[in-house]
């Protein structure tokens, strides 16, 4: 399983206007929750998770992530904030991608390997330099697919 494959487009937000890390966090808990109670869930996780130590990346692209979900799926989402923001990143850079992701509570290595994988493709500064000037669902998911494809060859 990869990142694009779990990207729907219903969970790529553009222009995301970044107040801070909670509320960016709510959003990201009401886009990959199934219910309001759910998406508290969620945002507590990525809340408790960031407790432990940023969740940058650096080159401009931030990975929330949370384990929560009581099945063995994985939900992902993708938002572009509307400007660069402070997220206390590991480079000091500011943010402008941020992929959430969610896992079940009991993490199994075909997770662990997702999320490395994950972090891997957004560390491209190449992609994150094509990701922050697309205004379109479709683009930014063929352009992560092609930098998928690229980073496999």
């Amino acid at each position: 399983m990869k990142f694009i494959d779990l990207l729907e487009e219903e969970n790529i937000l553009l222009n995301y206007h970044f107040i801070s890390k909670k509320r960016l966090f709510e959003q990201v808990g009401q886009m990959l929750g199934h219910s309001r109670s759910q998406g508290l869930y969620i945002y507590h996780s990525l809340l408790d998770r960031e407790k432990l130590g940023n969740t940058s990346l650096g080159t401009g692209v931030a990975l929330p992530h949370g384990r929560c979900l009581e099945t063995d799926e994985i939900r992902a989402c993708l938002i572009k904030l509307s400007h660069p923001a402070d997220y206390e990143s590991v480079d000091n850079q500011m943010v402008q991608i941020v992929v959430g992701l969610v896992f079940p509570l009991k993490v199994k290595p075909e997770h662990r390997r997702f999320l490395k994988e994950t972090a891997q493709l957004f560390r491209q500064h190449v992609l994150y330099e094509k990701l922050i000037h697309i205004d379109d669902k479709h683009t930014m998911i063929d352009t992560i697919l092609e930098a998928f494809e690229q980073c496999n060859s």
